[in-house]
């Protein structure tokens, strides 16, 4: 990123330059903007303030700043797109990074992180706090699809098996029942004489039923050989390219309610809503690895 100097709109009185790529001033006013590689604002940023820097400390922010490394004792309204960004207090602010550090939450904040969101104390509600995990898209799509397949099989295969379980019910409590009527039919036949229909009916029923349940064995067989094939060729992309999603929120007090946290995934969101005193440390995304169809589809939400 090439920074230039201080570009300033009004008044310049409140700036003292220390260095070429080093700015500083008590206050940024209305549409002043400032770029540099450091900058230090001692008290406020008017909301009609900018800043883009590397780096940056500044007392209480109600501007915008866009940067690498951002400090902040007080976001009050403003907006902070960076890197890192640690901030003591936060109320109505927007933050968007890749790592975020609130001492204390207000309220009516957004915060939008790609790696860790972390919170020391919540004192504030209606603050909506987002995480968008960078994916590999091409190695998502792959294992996405190959988990649906794997997913569609497991239900077919469930299906199936309850279908073919009726049916040998059906089969045990029938089988007496064919097999005396078989008997019979042999010892009519045996004396040259026609079996009653009735006697001819049972048997046919109870062959064409267990012709039935050993074609439904035979597409358990073929749904278990197509699971097992799609599962090793998913259990290899994960074993290559560790799958796994370390990005999370953390809070290091209880929740106030009334807060809402937003997974943000290629094909849905996922959102998690805290209870009032809820003692959940880490909020983190987990994957379907076991392919479990307990799962709500790929991804959950869980906590610690």
């Amino acid at each position: 990123m090439k920074f230039i100097n201080a570009i300033t709109f009004g008044s310049k009185k409140s700036f003292n330059y220390n260095s070429a790529n080093y700015f500083t001033a008590s206050h940024l006013k209305s549409g002043e903007s400032i770029s540099a590689l450091q900058v230090e604002i001692k008290k406020t940023t008017h909301k009609t303030s900018r800043i883009n820097a590397e780096c940056a400390d500044i007392h209480t922010h109600q501007g915008v700043i866009e940067g690498g490394d951002i400090t902040i004792k007080y976001l009050k309204g403003g907006k902070i797109s960076a890197n890192i960004v640690g901030v003591d207090f936060a109320e109505e602010g927007v933050v968007e990074a890749n790592y975020v550090h609130i001492k204390k939450l207000g309220s009516e904040n957004t915060l939008v992180g790609t790696d860790i969101i972390e919170i020391d104390a919540i004192e504030g509600s209606q603050n909506s706090i987002t995480l968008k995990p960078l994916f590999d898209m091409e190695k998502y799509n792959v294992v996405s699809a190959l988990y649906e397949k794997i997913m569609f099989y497991k239900k077919e295969l469930e299906k199936t098996q309850k279908m073919a379980l009726i049916k040998h019910l059906e089969i045990e409590n029938r089988f007496l029942e064919a097999q005396e009527s078989r008997a019979k039919i042999k010892s009519i036949r045996a004396k040259r004489e026609i079996p009653e229909s009735r006697l001819l009916m049972i048997v046919k029923e109870f062959d064409m039923l267990s012709r039935s349940y050993q074609q439904l064995i035979n597409v358990i067989d073929g749904l278990k050989t197509h699971i097992d094939i799609a599962v090793a060729e998913f259990k290899s992309y994960m074993e290559e390219g560790g799958f796994v999603y370390p990005q999370r929120v953390i809070c290091n007090s209880t929740w106030k309610s009334g807060n809402k946290i937003t997974f943000s995934l290629p094909k849905c969101d996922l959102t998690y809503h805290p209870l009032n005193d809820e003692n959940a440390s880490e909020i983190y995304l987990w994957y379907n690895c076991g392919l479990s169809l307990d799962a709500n589809g790929e991804f959950e939400i869980k906590t610690n």
